[in-house]
Formats: C-alpha cells, structure tokens, sequence
C-alpha cells in the first residue's frame, strides 16, 4: 500500500472494513474477497472458491494460500475416496481478524513514538542541516 493510499484512508470521512483490514494487514482487495467467501460459506475446497470467487483455480488457490499465510485462515487435509485428499479452507473467525489488526496497530503506534523521538536528529542525519539547534 502506497504513502499516498494510507493518506487517503487516514484522512477520509469514514473508513470502511475493507480499507481498515487492507491498511493494517496489508493485504489486498482480491484476499478480502477471497476471506469474505470462507466467512459466508464457511469451510470450501479450492473448486468451490474457484466458482464463489469467479477466479482460475491457480489464481484461487493462490489467494487461499495467502491467506493461510497471512493468519486469517486455515488449511486441512480431507482424505477422499482411494487414499487421494483434498484442502479445505476455514476462516479465522472476525473476532480473531480483529484482535491481529489491533496487535498490528498497536505495535505501529509504539514504533512510531520511538521513531518520533529520534526525529531531529535523523533529520540533521538526512543531511537537512539548517542553523536551527536540535533540542
């Protein structure tokens, strides 16, 4: 996510939930979606995601895994028939999605303070000197 795309969501009127997970959790429109389709159906097989999402297999299989990835979703074995399997994706639940952003923030808020303290002396390190002394 791009300088001026957090700008724009910090500075908008409201924040929606997509701008809000894509923000904190750096991830993209097409994972919300894909999570978006585990929370409403509940558990799905790549094949599943492939028609809920409206995406190739490969992109949707893609997109799973990411998300397994990322945290905000699990992967299970299921054995079918003469010893082949297939993956079954679950959603973490929202609450757990939430509880990642608020860790995720609050460690960014914390490291901000830290940075910000360090803040006139890494501009004189720019090479911003000025004759303005750094107290």
């Amino acid at each position: 996510m791009s300088l001026r795309e957090i700008q724009n969501i910090v500075n908008a009127a409201q924040i929606g939930p997509e701008e809000l997970i894509k923000c904190a959790l750096g991830i993209k429109t097409t994972e919300i979606q894909a999570y978006c389709v585990l929370v409403s159906r509940g558990p799905v097989t790549i094949q599943e995601a492939t028609e809920h999402l409206g995406k190739s297999r490969s992109t949707a299989q893609r997109l799973l895994q990411n998300l397994v990835e990322k945290g905000l979703a699990t992967r299970e074995e299921e054995l079918i028939g003469l010893g082949g399997y297939k993956f079954i994706y679950r959603p973490v639940p929202p609450e757990r999605l939430k509880t990642a952003i608020e860790d995720t923030l609050e460690k960014w808020y914390h490291r901000m303070l830290s940075e910000l303290d360090d803040l006139p002396e890494k501009i004189v390190e720019l090479g911003c000197s000025s004759d303005l002394t750094v107290e």
